[in-house]
């Protein structure tokens, strides 16, 4: 089966370990268990204990069941049963595509987005129409022409939020809008919120999960929770149904995640305010900085992002974007996101939460440095 390559992964495993200046990466400085256990509070010798005395076997197929009481808390309408633990938020979005989406579907996908949602269901042969959301437009979705691209054929509508790679949320308002669209056409509505808990204003927005009945929320230990090593990630829905059917494809891939990575993770949702809140005043704070600076450099234009770790700015050069990144990598030894991988020209992905503060700020010095250089 052909599948289109996976552009923001192969440029990170090409360039992420040679470069100084990681200023991509769409991750928050990763929890240690030694600041875990500070934030939360946590008894760090019943903890040790814990984790020491665990048997090295097959974790619970369908999850453990703190893990999967902590991701259910995370929602308004959710239980424990209507949530499925999976390998990473990667592993979420591959198991609801593979088992929902069928040759000769008709899916539509809001772009840009990250890349999973729409290269997934093209490889398994489904005709995918694609929804752009304009810059001009302040990347909001723009409910007319959803409207007019979902069909009583449509089998779902896949989209980011809040989004990867621009940092836009979709309000509230405009998710429960999206819904009715969804269920007038019996469409499932399938929303990667890997980022959810980010949105700067309020945390938690809205999710399909809890929205619509077909809503289907794919969500991640890696963004929000900072936790990227646990590799641990969620399908969360009110959709019987797809449950089961997603059991049944989970058997041939995985049999069950790992016992002490859910162990940590429900950790953490147990804790999850605190969690939470640690993460999000990290982003604020980058936030501001980052906004600072693009404002003040001439050669750059950007929507302010709103939720989530990254940016997309846009550059006044001739150079294409995968030539602008390179150089920049060449130069600077700064690592940056060609907008080629989502689609896009003239622009690049800057992620302002994963690098110490020290180092942030000398790698927006290092792109400064090169913004006037390039013609």
């Amino acid at each position: 089966m052909y599948i289109k390559p996976f552009g923001v992964e192969r440029w990170l495993s090409n360039y992420e370990f040679n470069v100084d200046y990681n200023l991509t990466s769409t991750s928050i400085i990763p929890f240690s268990l030694d600041e875990l256990l500070e934030v939360t509070g946590e008894n760090p010798e019943e903890v040790k204990e814990a984790i020491f005395s665990l048997r090295l076997s097959y974790g619970a197929i369908e999850g453990d069941p703190a893990y999967l009481a902590g991701v259910a808390s995370l929602y308004d309408s959710l239980s424990p049963n209507q949530v499925i633990s999976t390998h990473g938020g990667v592993g979420a979005s591959h198991l609801t595509m593979m088992t929902l989406i069928e040759p000769g579907d008709h899916v539509v996908a809001i772009l840009p987005a990250y890349q999973q949602i729409y290269s997934v269901p093209e490889s398994i042969g489904a005709k995918v129409d694609y929804l752009f959301m304009e810059k001009a437009d302040d990347f909001v979705i723009d409910l007319d022409k959803l409207a007019a691209l979902v069909t009583p054929q449509t089998k779902a509508i896949c989209f980011n939020n809040p989004n990867n790679p621009t940092g836009q949320v979709v309000s509230d308002d405009i998710v429960r809008a999206m819904t009715e669209i969804a269920r007038k056409n019996d469409a499932y509505l399938i929303c990667d919120e890997a980022y959810r808990g980010l949105a700067h204003e309020k945390g938690f927005a809205l999710s399909v999960a809890d929205s619509y009945e077909k809503g289907v929320s794919l969500g991640s230990m890696s963004k929000a929770f900072a936790m990227a090593g646990l590799r641990l990630g969620w399908i969360a829905t009110q959709d019987e149904w797809l449950i089961k059917a997603v059991e049944i494809q989970r058997d041939y891939t995985m049999i069950s995640c790992g016992g002490i990575d859910e162990y940590i993770a429900g950790l953490a949702l147990k804790n999850k305010e605190v969690v939470c809140q640690r993460n999000l005043e990290i982003v604020r704070h980058r936030v501001e900085v980052f906004s600072d600076w693009v404002q003040s450099e001439p050669k750059l234009d950007c929507v302010l992002p709103q939720g989530g770790t990254v940016c997309l700015p846009y550059y006044q050069s001739n150079l294409s974007s995968e030539d602008f990144c390179r150089k920049a990598i060449e130069t600077e030894s700064v690592l940056l996101m060609p907008g080629s991988v989502f689609e896009l020209e003239n622009c690049f992905r800057m992620g302002c939460a994963r690098e110490p503060e020290d180092k942030f700020l000398a790698g927006l010095e290092r792109v400064s440095s090169f913004l006037k250089k390039i013609d």
